[in-house]
């Protein structure tokens, strides 16, 4: 049996004497080596690790709301970032802002939210909330930049990434010229995402250039990623929150729900719930001294 990896993230600092007593003593792991990654963050190794005790520690986590990631000892080198950006990198749902700020009384977050969870067809969402759009005028997304919430920690993980060679990706069901804005605020090496069409006026044409507006075209993404740069999906690590996220994650080799929607938590195990995104950096095995700011 393969070890294991166990990260610990709290945002408070880490009550490091009681968590050791509590894996050694309730669930009996063979605890064979610490490190402690900052004052917030630490890493162990364990042997013969049963899943059968899974559960059991992520009551015991998250009742004292700790981020944890659980993962193979040969998951070390990874080569390849790949990041949401609505609702992960940050906080808003550019798309539906748009709508709002455009006037249209639809009810944006309702269809949005299902769409998330996959309860809905996403491309046909998408076309709806475009279509909207169809006649206003384009300086409407200078209103959105104005209005977008950077969520702590993200430039920290991906310029530490770009650092340490990862090639970084910011990958987004959302539409340029917004995500170019906002890669470029976090220092993202490509920007992959739809693109709106206007018209001669500068206007909304009511329709799209198709990039990532269908379920599974982040997944598509990595096979080009991992053919052109001859890179395994196990070298890959991947943050989202939503359904269109979700094979994304399932096949990146440390795939990680940031405050996400029901069908994430549901289907994948790795999860940030209570702290920002540097923790995806420590799950990697990142020190916080090799942090850049």
């Amino acid at each position: 049996m393969q070890n294991k990896i166990l990260t610990l993230v709290a945002s408070d600092g880490l009550a490091i004497n009681e968590i050791l007593k509590f894996l050694k003593e309730n669930l009996n792991l063979n605890i064979i080596q610490q490190n402690q990654l900052s004052e917030h963050s630490t890493e162990f190794y364990i042997q013969d690790f049963d899943d059968a005790k899974y559960q059991n520690l992520h009551k015991e986590l998250s009742d004292k709301k700790i981020d944890f990631c659980l993962k193979d000892e040969s998951l070390k080198n990874f080569k390849i970032l790949l990041c949401d950006m609505d609702a992960t990198m940050i906080a808003n749902e550019t798309l539906d802002d748009l709508v709002k700020i455009s006037g249209s009384d639809f009810n944006v977050d309702e269809t949005s939210k299902l769409a998330m969870e996959g309860k809905i067809d996403l491309r046909t969402t998408l076309k709806t909330r475009v279509e909207i759009l169809k006649g206003k005028p384009k300086s409407l997304i200078d209103e959105v930049l104005k209005g977008i919430q950077f969520n702590s920690g993200g430039k920290t993980l991906v310029q530490t990434c770009n650092q340490l060679g990862l090639e970084t990706n910011l990958i987004t069901g959302g539409f340029k010229p917004i995500s170019s804005y906002v890669g470029e605020y976090f220092g993202f090496k490509n920007v992959i995402s739809n693109e709106f069409n206007f018209d001669q006026n500068d206007c909304f044409t009511g329709d799209y250039i198709p990039i990532t507006g269908e379920k599974n075209s982040k997944y598509k993404y990595m096979e080009k990623l991992s053919k052109d740069n001859k890179v395994n999906f196990s070298e890959m690590v991947s943050v989202g929150d939503g359904s269109n996220d979700l094979q994304m994650l399932k096949h990146s080799g440390l795939g990680i729900g940031y405050h996400a929607h029901q069908i994430i938590k549901e289907n994948i195990k790795t999860q940030i719930h209570f702290t920002d995104l540097t923790t995806v950096l420590y799950f990697l095995g990142i020190k916080k001294e090799q942090f850049k700011d």
